[in-house]
C-alpha cells in the first residue's frame, strides 16, 4: 500500500474551495517544493502570483506574435519581469529550477497549459538569453566575464 500525503490532499481541497482552476498542479510538486510554496505564499499572494504568471505567459505570446525581437528594449524589459517572477517563486533558490522545468515537461501536465507555455517559450527563452547576456551572467553557472 502506498503512503498517503495528507498535506497534499489538504492543499488540493483548499484550492478547490478557493475555486482555483490550477489545483491539479499540486499533484505534480514534490513535498519539498510544496513546503516551499506553503512558506512563500498564502492564499491571496498565491493567487496573485498565478495571475502574474498567466499574464506574463500571455505577454510573451503577444510579443512573439507581434514580431518583437527578444533582444529589443521591450524584450529585455519582459525578460527582467519574467526572471523577477521566477526569483520571487524560488526565493532565489536556483536548485528549484530543474524541478519546475520537469513539471512543465511531464506528459501528465495539463495539455492546454503546456501548449500555451510552449508557445510562450518561443519568446521567453531567447529573451532570457539576451537578458542574461546583457548582464554578463549565467544564472545556471558561475558569472561569465
Amino acid at each position: 500500500m502506498q503512503s498517503v500525503d495528507f498535506k497534499k490532499y489538504a492543499d488540493i481541497i483548499v484550492n478547490l474551495e478557493m475555486k482555483n482552476d490550477f489545483y491539479w498542479l499540486i499533484k505534480h510538486f514534490d513535498s519539498e517544493t510544496l513546503d516551499h510554496i506553503r512558506s512563500q505564499f498564502d492564499k491571496e499572494s498565491g493567487m496573485a502570483f498565478l495571475q502574474k504568471f498567466l499574464h506574463l505567459q500571455d505577454e510573451a505570446i503577444r510579443l512573439q506574435d507581434a514580431g518583437v525581437p527578444a533582444g529589443s528594449p521591450e524584450g529585455l524589459q519582459f525578460a527582467k519581469a519574467y526572471w523577477d517572477m521566477i526569483l520571487e517563486f524560488t526565493n532565489g533558490d536556483a536548485a528549484m529550477l530543474p524541478k519546475l522545468m520537469q513539471i512543465g515537461e511531464s506528459d501528465e501536465f495539463n495539455q492546454e497549459l503546456k501548449q500555451m507555455q510552449t508557445r510562450a517559450n518561443v519568446f521567453i527563452e531567447p529573451a532570457l538569453g539576451a537578458y542574461f547576456s546583457n548582464l554578463g551572467i549565467d544564472p545556471f553557472q558561475e558569472e561569465t566575464t
